[in-house]
């Protein structure tokens, strides 16, 4: 498995929207973790798991530099040790 980090998002978005961004490609559903800063509040980052880094690739070549709401969102590869300790020390 391999993740997509997500960098630019709305601090008021939801699961569903990130989701509803990458519906085009095959995505582990229930798969998205919302960065969280030291104050326990989003802090513009996140991240989704994908099978395998072909989807994942495909998915940042289409989506990179996309909108997501009213924020430019810059998406790139990450590896599914750095998905498990996204929001971790």
């Amino acid at each position: 498995m391999v993740a997509v980090k997500i960098r630019g998002l709305p601090y008021q978005i939801r699961f569903e929207e990130i989701g509803d961004f990458f519906r085009e490609h095959r995505y582990i559903q229930k798969s998205v973790i919302l960065g969280v800063g030291a104050d326990g509040r989003k802090n513009g980052f996140g991240s989704i798991l994908f099978e395998d880094p072909e989807t994942a690739l495909m998915a940042v070549k289409d989506l990179d530099g996309k909108y997501i709401g009213q924020r430019y969102a810059e998406i790139s590869v990450l590896s599914y040790g750095d998905y498990l300790r996204f929001n971790g020390p």
